[in-house]
């Protein structure tokens, strides 16, 4: 494999030694193709890193980086993205650390991608731990504001309009190539020239929206995006985000809001029922974990200060 066709596979590691070491098994075992995995560990406090140092710092394809301070999925992401890039790879993965690559799946989706002109981004079928194929890994269409009330909270029992059903596609073949508006953002594979339009990615979003965002910035670069299930992947259960607790709630909120705000254009009004919602959503938590209890103060007062503003940010 020439040097010059290259894959830079991003893993951001934060508190996740063990899925993250797991990953980069997986990719060992069952890609074929030249690539260099550039692991950043996102200022993990329980020594994550340094022993990431410890196993992988003498191996030739592994490039560890350490962020001093931890910005978010988006930045974190940015740091191994723009070094990929910057050593010429010509693909870029973006992968959590709980994900489990199945043979040729990496290789699957380079070849897609070579084989496309207008696609951009292409991400495998993604599975959970039983083996069952995930119904909300693809979204087909731009993820306005009937779609954020009527698809991904709770009013989805509706199916109003069938927007829930349209949003993920369910009436579409989970065995057949699918173009969409974006693909969850735990495991996707760039092109080199889209990476070079979209990265940095807005690091606005401390964590959640990522995927809905890079899906208008792809569009709005021309370029298309696939579902590929002739490569698969098994994600854990998102493992990589157990260790933030309320912390998630609290970041979807907030990225939500800002989402909303900046890339929708939504006023206050329109923002005003989901944001309702997912505070329903916290406040019941806080009834069972005394973690979202403990952040309560926390998350009032920043979704507040999200939602008063004129930008999404306060």
């Amino acid at each position: 494999m020439k040097r010059n066709a290259m894959i830079g596979i991003v893993i951001l590691n934060y508190m996740t030694y063990e899925e993250t070491s797991n990953c980069i098994g997986t990719i060992r075992a069952t890609c074929k193709s030249f690539y260099r995995i550039y692991v950043v560990d996102n200022a993990s406090p329980d020594g994550s890193f340094g022993r990431l140092l410890d196993t992988y710092s003498s191996d030739a394809d592994v490039e560890l980086i350490g962020s001093k301070v931890n910005k978010g999925y988006s930045a974190g992401n940015n740091i191994g993205v723009l070094k990929a890039l910057e050593d010429g790879c010509t693909h870029i993965l973006v992968s959590n650390s709980d994900i489990i690559y199945h043979e040729g799946a990496i290789d699957r989706l380079k070849q897609f991608l070579d084989g496309n002109i207008k696609a951009g981004i292409a991400g495998p079928r993604i599975l959970d731990e039983n083996g069952e194929v995930s119904e909300i890994s693809r979204i087909f269409v731009k993820t306005g504001i009937m779609e954020k009330l009527f698809a991904t909270t709770r009013l989805r029992s509706l199916n109003y309009r069938n927007i829930y059903r349209t949003y993920y596609g369910l009436d579409k073949s989970f065995d057949e190539i699918q173009k969409v508006y974006h693909l969850v953002g735990c495991c996707f594979m760039m092109k080199r020239e889209l990476a070079l339009k979209v990265v940095p990615f807005d690091e606005n979003t401390f964590l959640y929206e990522e995927e809905l965002i890079l899906g208008i910035a792809a569009e709005t670069a021309g370029y298309e995006t696939y579902s590929y299930p002739p490569a698969e992947a098994t994600h854990l259960n998102e493992r990589s985000s157990r260790n933030i607790g309320a912390y998630a709630l609290i970041h979807l909120v907030c990225s939500e809001i800002y989402y909303c705000r900046r890339y929708l254009k939504a006023s206050r009004l329109k923002v005003f029922p989901i944001y309702m919602i997912r505070s329903m959503l916290y406040l019941e938590r806080c009834l069972k974990n005394r973690s979202y209890r403990m952040n309560l103060g926390k998350y009032i007062r920043e979704s507040a200060r999200r939602f008063m503003s004129s930008d999404g940010l306060g």
